[in-house]
């Protein structure tokens, strides 16, 4: 099994990869919406608000998350190197990071990282932990997974580095926006077939882009302003499937498509199903997996002495051996199943009972009634 260590190096041209295509935003659906807030800076109006499509009166979308996380087998008495989370807020967040690996030769656990990087993405867009005074002038959802890796960022300061993927529902323009740095990523499909998938962001093959502490644990880091980001539209019946890349080096996207949910009560089922093909894959020595097809694409390939050894007669025909084999690694698989719910009432007013026992416990209690409307 071919493999090659993964570390951290400054770039010095950012890579975008396409969005989905931008359809025609009006002025007046921008100034009537409400609600979410979006973040100064982070992703413009025109990206994130790109034809909404309407649903019945009361109806809102929401997803409906499920996660299956398969450690590397050598890992699981740490829990391995992969992070995540799902959040029910907003109609549904979620976010996975892959921690490098490498960092064991230093003594240093590699989930620290991207468990803390995940914990402070999730804390910044539900406006916890230490982002609850910064949370109080909000005016509704927060929607800016840019900003959630960035905030994360800032304030993870352990040794480490880490990938990561952000993904959060606009639920009041029903789009999904998401930020990916790295190749951990997500895939979007519609009517069973892919209507969108991240581009992984590498410095090259097997390197891909990522967060590290700096300056205190590494040399130079990449940041969050290097995310791709995404708006994607999105209609009752479509499917997110996010993971890392124990996932995509391992699967190809007709074997996610076919085991993607059909409704939200098969999300937990089908997360399940595609980590197991995932892992089983990783496990093949003669699979052609994505990891070492890619591999060969990039003229990496076996050494003369195994291609002889392993050679073969097929059809007639001599066949030197090939790098062939799934790639070992933590896999973390997300599902999104996106559906149409009723919009909840809003609170109902206080009664009149109600108030006139809060003026009697006011009365009791020393605090002067309101003064009587004029």
């Amino acid at each position: 099994m071919f493999s090659l260590f993964k570390f951290g190096k400054k770039r010095s041209n950012q890579y975008v990869a396409a969005s989905a295509p931008a359809q025609s935003t009006s002025t007046e659906l921008i100034e009537k919406t409400s609600q979410p807030t979006v973040a100064s800076g982070s992703i413009s109006h025109q990206d994130l608000y790109s034809g909404s499509t309407p649903l019945p009166a009361g109806k809102q979308l929401k997803l409906q998350l499920a996660v299956c996380y398969l450690p590397h087998p050598e890992k699981v008495h740490y829990g391995g190197e992969d992070a995540h989370f799902i959040s029910d807020y907003g109609g549904g967040m979620m976010g996975v990071a892959d921690g490098v690996g490498g960092w064991q030769e230093s003594g240093v656990n590699p989930a620290d990282y991207s468990r803390t990087l995940m914990l402070m993405s999730r804390a910044y867009l539900e406006g916890n932990d230490i982002f609850q005074e910064q949370a109080a002038s909000r005016h509704g959802v927060l929607i800016d997974p840019r900003g959630a890796l960035e905030a994360a960022h800032m304030n993870t300061k352990v040794p480490g580095s880490a990938t990561a993927c952000v993904m959060q529902l606009d639920q009041a323009n029903g789009v999904l926006a998401a930020a990916n740095l790295g190749d951990s990523g997500f895939l979007v499909i519609r009517d069973g077939k892919e209507l969108i998938r991240s581009k992984p962001l590498q410095h090259y093959f097997d390197c891909p882009l990522q967060f590290g502490a700096f300056p205190e644990f590494v040399e130079a880091t990449d940041t969050a302003d290097m995310a791709d980001l995404y708006s994607i539209t999105l209609r009752p019946g479509d499917v997110i499937v996010a993971g890392t890349d124990g996932l995509w080096d391992n699967c190809y996207l007709s074997e996610i498509i076919a085991m993607s949910p059909r409704s939200p009560a098969d999300a937990q089922s089908s997360a399940d199903a595609i980590a197991a093909t995932a892992r089983r894959h990783a496990s093949d020595t003669e699979f052609a997996s994505p990891y070492t097809r890619e591999a060969l694409s990039q003229g990496l390939d076996l050494p003369w002495w195994d291609k002889l050894l392993g050679m073969s007669f097929k059809g007639g025909k001599l066949h030197l051996k090939q790098l062939t084999g799934g790639k070992m690694d933590d896999i973390t698989v997300l599902v999104a199943f996106v559906e149409a719910t009723d919009i909840p009432p809003p609170p109902a007013p206080p009664s009149a009972e109600a108030q006139m026992d809060s003026g009697a416990a006011d009365a009791a209690s020393g605090v002067p009634a309101p003064a009587p409307a004029q």
